[in-house]
């Protein structure tokens, strides 16, 4: 298991946090994706044998945000 924080500058509401967690949850190999929307923050918990940052990252993408590796 591995954990990986992204930093999502365009999100600002409870809408744009379920959206984005909604979205990297249904991945498989994700243990957990959590926002901290305060600090525009994505934490992914995640299986590195079944999913990578770049399926995240495409997730993120997929409900019309940025993900920045921290």
């Amino acid at each position: 298991m591995s954990t990986t924080s992204y930093t999502v500058p365009d999100m600002s509401c409870a809408h744009c946090k379920a959206r984005i967690e909604k979205e990297v949850n249904g991945l498989d190999g994700i243990q957990s994706a959590n926002v901290e929307l305060a600090d525009k923050l994505l934490i992914v918990d995640f299986d590195e044998s079944k999913v990578d940052a770049a399926a995240i990252e495409a997730a993120v993408a997929e409900a019309g945000y940025t993900a920045q590796a921290r």
